[in-house]
């Protein structure tokens, strides 16, 4: 199997492995998923948050778990 390389920074790494652990997966299997997406695409229901402003995904069925949050927020000082 052909090997890819590419460089990031250590904050970066921990990043993506912090999400790779979340979803279970190992950091090869996880960069394979961001990158090669199944070809069923989820039409995104992007609404406005009514205080904030800020957009948000708000497709049904689509939730984020306490790991994910917990992975985005792992190196967060």
């Amino acid at each position: 199997m052909p090997v890819l390389s590419f460089k990031v920074s250590a904050t970066q790494a921990r990043t993506i492995r912090a999400l790779a652990k979340a979803r279970k997966k190992t950091v090869s299997a996880y960069l394979r998923e961001q990158a090669l997406p199944d070809r069923k695409r989820v039409r995104l229901t992007l609404r406005r948050h009514r205080v904030s402003g800020l957009t948000y995904d708000a497709t049904p069925g689509l939730k984020v778990t306490e790991e994910e949050i917990q992975a985005a927020l792992a190196d967060f000082p």
